[in-house]
């Protein structure tokens, strides 16, 4: 069993293709390879950090302590600069997040007619919420919450509870939802890859669409297979389950090989997928099936990403 991580070393400065963990009392940290982790630092008892992607050369994770929605934004892995993204405490709740068009997007929800977005160009100032749809028509539910995005095929897709997708082109306004949302097609994790969306959910579901709106060929797998995390590894699709990963090429075909230790969350890059297990095991991959522990943080994390720091 690996040891818990070692006491914290000198915070070094890095730039280039990175791993990101981020998740309770504010625990960050940095891979090259999934293996060796630099960099860890950890903020208040109750800080928990739910969301964390890269653009624009910097880092981004966002999350919250008590009714406060907070982050952090980084250029290079060692100095992080603080924020807060609400005015008013336990008003909203913020996520998912992503970059798009030179910007950091923040997804906000606060039970208004529609959800918003706020932007920043570095994660330090933030703009004024506007709204993410005209309304919620096609969106089952009360708030259905959105939690994660892909992008592709010039275009934004984020999916959601009770089956929610909405899909935006590079430099429309708003997102469009797609219509006849059916909670049974509820998609945990969705990626984009050979000219596809596709998306993975409950006991070994999956779904594949080409413009984000119109979703088709779906299969399932076995029950209680969930699939928490869908990766395009440049080849193929991998859906990491509880249980199995599901393959396919294309989206449409799939190919079920039962996995060992598989995380509950992963992420793709450099040739390995990383992944989380609770309580803050890392866990380590070069192939989405046989999967095992590389480290163990002091605390659980709860997101993960693989992009790029500096110029």
């Amino acid at each position: 069993m690996p040891d818990v991580i070692p006491k914290p070393t000198p915070l070094v400065p890095i730039s280039g293709a990175v791993f990101v963990a981020v998740g309770e009392n504010g625990l960050r940290a940095f891979s090259r390879d999934g293996l060796e982790w630099i960099n860890q630092q950890v903020d208040r008892d109750g800080v928990l950090l739910q969301h964390v992607c890269f653009g624009q050369g910097r880092c981004l994770a966002i999350g919250k302590f008590g009714g406060d929605s907070i982050g952090w934004s980084t250029a290079d892995g060692a100095s992080w600069d603080a924020f807060k993204l609400n005015a008013q405490a336990y008003v909203g709740t913020y996520g998912p997040i992503f970059s798009a068009d030179g910007l950091f997007r923040v997804i906000a929800e606060a039970g208004g007619p529609a959800p918003t977005e706020t932007t920043s160009t570095e994660g330090k100032v933030w703009s004024a919420r506007k709204p993410l749809t005209l309304d919620r028509k096609g969106m089952l539910g009360f708030d259905p919450s959105l939690r994660r995005v892909a992008q592709g095929n010039d275009r934004v897709v984020i999916i959601g509870d009770y089956g929610a997708r909405l899909m935006r082109k590079t430099g429309a306004a708003l997102f469009d939802i797609a219509p006849s949302a059916v909670a049974k097609n509820t998609l945990i994790d969705v990626a984009f890859g050979n000219g596809f969306f596709v998306g993975g959910g409950m006991h070994g579901l999956c779904m594949r669409s080409e413009d984000g709106l119109a979703w088709t060929d779906r299969t399932t797998g076995e029950e209680g297979e969930h699939i928490n995390a869908m990766v395009w590894d440049g080849q193929q699709f991998v859906g990491v389950g509880q249980g199995a990963t599901y393959l396919s090429k294309d989206g449409k075909a799939w190919r079920r090989e039962p996995n060992e230790n598989a995380p509950t969350n992963a992420t793709f890059g450099n040739g390995v997928f990383v992944g989380t297990l609770w309580p803050g095991k890392l866990m380590r991959s070069t192939d989405g099936i046989r999967w095992k522990q590389v480290r163990e943080f002091p605390f659980h994390v709860l997101a993960m990403s693989y992009g790029r720091l500096g110029a």
